[in-house]
């Protein structure tokens, strides 16, 4: 099975949650360890999330993290264009 090309656009729109989620995690105090075992989340997934490569991020681990950061999710597709 061929990967899919994704667009440049949405790279971008990635990026930009990717951001998003890493600043309320560290404006909570939350080092990438405590907001593992905060939000039940595996900390290599938290690692992939905030590095180059969130591309595999899934939109129900957006919102667990989102919950355990305690961000409306809404708020974190606001602040994408």
């Amino acid at each position: 099975m061929k990967h899919k090309e994704i667009a440049a656009h949405n790279i971008e729109r990635l990026k930009e949650v990717q951001s998003f989620l890493r600043m309320y995690r560290i404006n909570d105090g939350y080092t990438q360890q405590e907001l593992s075992e905060h939000s039940d989340i595996h900390r290599n997934t938290i690692v992939r999330l905030e590095s180059n490569h969130p591309q595999n991020i899934t939109l129900l681990t957006i919102f667990e993290i989102a919950d355990a950061l305690e961000v409306d999710v809404n708020q974190i597709f606001l602040e994408i264009e």
